[in-house]
């Protein structure tokens, strides 16, 4: 219950390991906690045990992940990307489109939990090699449906509902179990907060890489997709073990896992006392309330930036429906779409480097000052639609990612430890994923129905964006009254308090 973000995702024991000496067996056990890389033995220094840091081979374990991780973006943002070419070709209905990119989200769900309850079995390198493998080869298969065939929705319902499960599930938990195995202890907050940034990255080279292979049409760009996939993924599934080798002492220390009936009787009764009082802490559910509506923003213009950009490109064009499906309007949408994940990224670097310099009291204006120009954004969208000229669409949907990532990603890391602490920080973590999963299927329903009518897309995300406003400002001002009630029983006005979570 007291482990670590990192520490959550490692086995008790190391699989497939090597029978070691006795003399190596004990010094493995008596390891110090705190350890930095290297191979060396340890020489003491004051007291304190010192290594040799083979940063090299950490960060390129770490640079080897992430590239991997892209080609699920490869496998996602391909029909992103091609939308306007599938859906003539394969005479789909924009409401049947977004029902399958729910489908996606939905499977997502069940994809999570598999993953944790396999990283924690059998490792993050099985599960990575398990869904590379699934998101390239349902993303092949998608390619081969036949057109016209009374089966050819269904096939594609329940093979993007696989990619969904594999690539939106299974990819990013697996990413994490095993950089955290290569990451020491002391070092796991920074470096994480860099593979962090895969998402974002891994997206805007997948629509920029894909933009150029747009002629070839849409099932070819899933054959690349899934062939660049397979790729990527190559020197993890070769070279990079689920842990260091052997030599390398500073592998972080792990859990025991077995204990007694009583003990586990007792840790489940003190879990569900926490459980209960997590649930009646409404803010929990402000939490969650703000989550879900970002994480639905967010996906909607994942989604559907490349459709509203063509819009703009085509504005005024005699013929909408030919220019939609040129080349050069994919092209330039895809393209334009990119800078949405690339100013995401800057946001996530902004609102980290914000978190560790203002006082803990100010840590909610971190929120507030991204999620305020986010709702002014979009006031402006719903009052001109895509009736505006394609660069400043462009440059729109750019600083509603620069409004929406920073925010997001702050949540999980930050304010989930404020109101369920570290022994429930995963558990409040889960019930903002539910809540984001459930914001994203509704809204991706509700973009199936209205079609193409942005103004009143824009409109639904504005009322939404008020929400996500209100929780933000609900947060800060949490932290502020936390603040006083802490000044005024210390009479110490510079000493932060953070939200009391009972």
């Amino acid at each position: 219950a007291q482990a670590t973000a990192g520490e959550r995702f490692l086995p008790a024991e190391r699989p497939h390991a090597p029978p070691t000496s006795p003399r190596a067996a004990h010094s493995e056990a008596d390891r110090p906690g705190a350890m930095t890389v290297g191979t060396e033995p340890a020489q003491p220094s004051g007291g304190k045990t010192q290594m040799k840091v083979e940063w090299c081979k950490v960060y390129s374990v770490l640079v080897a992940l992430c590239i991997c991780y892209f080609g699920k973006y490869f496998c996602t943002s391909d029909m992103y990307v091609v939308q306007q070419r599938f859906l003539k070709g394969e005479g789909v209905t924009a409401a049947q489109l977004s029902a399958l990119f729910a489908v996606g989200y939905f499977a997502s769900m069940f994809g999570k939990v598999a993953a944790g309850a396999m990283c924690d079995a059998v490792g993050g390198r099985f599960v990575v090699l398990l869904a590379v493998g699934g998101y390239a080869t349902a993303t092949v298969l998608f390619s081969l449906v036949p057109p016209g065939a009374s089966y050819s929705f269904p096939a594609y319902v329940v093979l993007w509902g696989c990619i969904g499960f594999f690539a939106l599930g299974l990819a990013w938990v697996s990413i994490v179990a095993m950089a955290t195995n290569w990451i020491p202890k002391e070092y796991l907050g920074r470096l994480m907060g860099l593979v962090s940034m895969a998402p974002q990255l891994g997206d805007a080279t997948a629509r920029l890489c894909l933009a150029s292979v747009l002629h070839l049409g849409w099932r070819s760009v899933f054959q690349v997709s899934a062939a660049v996939a397979f790729g990527v993924a190559l020197p993890v599934l070769l070279f990079i073990g689920n842990y260091p080798p052997l030599t390398a002492t500073w592998a972080p220390p792990r859990r025991k896992s077995m204990m007694s009936n009583q003990s586990r009787s007792e840790t489940i009764t003190k879990y569900i006392t926490r459980l209960r009082t997590l649930v009646a802490n409404p803010f929990l559910w402000v939490l969650c309330l703000l989550s879900g509506s970002l994480y639905g923003t967010r996906v909607l213009f994942l989604l559907y930036s490349t459709t509203f950009l063509s819009s703009a490109y085509c504005r005024g064009a005699p013929d909408m429906d030919s220019c939609l499906e040129e080349n050069h309007t994919l092209a330039a949408s895809a393209t334009a779409s990119s800078a949405y994940t690339l100013l995401g990224c800057v946001s996530v670097l902004l609102v980290g480097f914000l978190k560790d310099r203002l006082p803990t009291r100010h840590r909610g204006a971190t929120l507030t000052i991204f999620v305020a120009p986010l709702f002014g954004i979009l006031i402006f969208l719903t009052c001109f639609g895509p009736d505006m000229p394609f660069e400043v669409a462009a440059a729109t949907v750019a600083l509603i990612g620069f409004c929406l990532f920073g925010p997001y990603k702050v949540l999980g890391a930050v304010f989930a430890i404020d109101v369920g602490g570290k022994e429930l920080k995963a558990t409040c973590t889960a019930f903002m994923g539910v809540f984001d999963n459930l914001f994203a299927i509704l809204l991706l329903i509700a973009k199936g129905f209205l079609g193409g009518d942005w103004s009143t897309i824009f409109g639904a995300l504005t009322m939404l964006s008020f929400v996500s406003l209100a929780c933000a400002s609900s947060v800060w001002l949490g932290d502020l009254r936390a603040h006083r009630r802490a000044s005024a029983r210390t009479m110490d006005p510079s000493r932060p308090l953070l939200l009391d979570a009972a």
